[in-house]
């Protein structure tokens, strides 16, 4: 039996049948593992000959959708953290932490749509308590794998400088980001730089937007001293 199959037997089980009613027209728990199990093919990248994938997953829904869901939603971190574990054990991949799924409202979604936003990150401390009972069987990359006299780094227009030591760090408003940037044209996880062969920045699906040398970038390459504008925040990239 599937790993999806699984999944829905258990949410059955749990609830004893109320996900029949609630998803009966709207957006289904065996579609979220179906999307999440896809974006982490999508997103899979390989990094020092490693496939590193995202472990941190947010489902954005819809209104009706969110009101609807809400009662289940640790339920469904829970089941559905467990499933991408699952799955990234079982194809292998490489991943820096345990899996973390949550959600999000976005007003602009129809009933029935939803969206994942995925990235590579430490858990947050209140999801590994949570899931501490689970074992974690999924290979991790070390957190440092730069030293930070030989880092790259970031510089902001009023001089401040951000070490990249990881091999994955996130940037954005959230306390959940690597490099924490305090304003509000800064999604809360805005865009991540990936260390590797070549050094790439890449649009977390941000709301307003990853721009790299003038152009916009969902993923791309980055030179020494190009410039990065994350919303109205103006940052240069140094490769030493």
């Amino acid at each position: 039996m599937g790993l999806l199959d699984n999944l829905e037997q258990r949410l059955d089980r749990i609830v004893n049948g109320s996900f029949s009613k609630a998803f009966k027209s709207e957006v289904q728990p065996v579609e979220l593992g179906a999307a999440l199990q896809q974006e982490i093919d999508n997103r899979a990248d390989t990094i020092a000959g490693q496939t590193v994938v995202p472990n941190i997953f947010i489902i954005e829904l819809g209104e009706v959708d969110h009101e609807r869901l809400a009662p289940y939603f640790l339920t469904l971190s829970t089941e559905l953290s467990t499933l991408a574990d699952a799955y990234v054990s079982e194809q292998r991949y490489t991943t820096v932490d345990g899996s973390h799924v949550s959600f999000d409202q976005d007003s602009a979604l129809e009933t029935g749509v939803f969206r994942i936003r995925s990235t590579a990150a430490p858990r947050p401390p209140e999801a590994v308590n949570v899931q501490a009972a689970s074992p974690d069987l999924t290979p991790q990359v070390p957190m440092s794998a730069f030293t930070p006299e030989a880092a790259p780094h970031l510089v902001s227009i009023t001089g401040e400088e951000f070490n990249i030591i990881k091999s994955v760090t996130n940037i954005g408003r959230g306390v959940e980001a690597d490099i924490q940037i305090d304003d509000t044209s800064v999604s809360r996880l805005h865009c991540a730089i990936v260390l590797g062969s070549e050094v790439l920045i890449r649009d977390l699906g941000s709301t307003n937007g990853t721009v790299v040398d003038g152009t916009r970038a969902t993923e791309t390459i980055l030179r020494d001293g190009s410039i990065i504008k994350i919303g109205n925040i103006t940052l240069t990239y140094k490769s030493r």
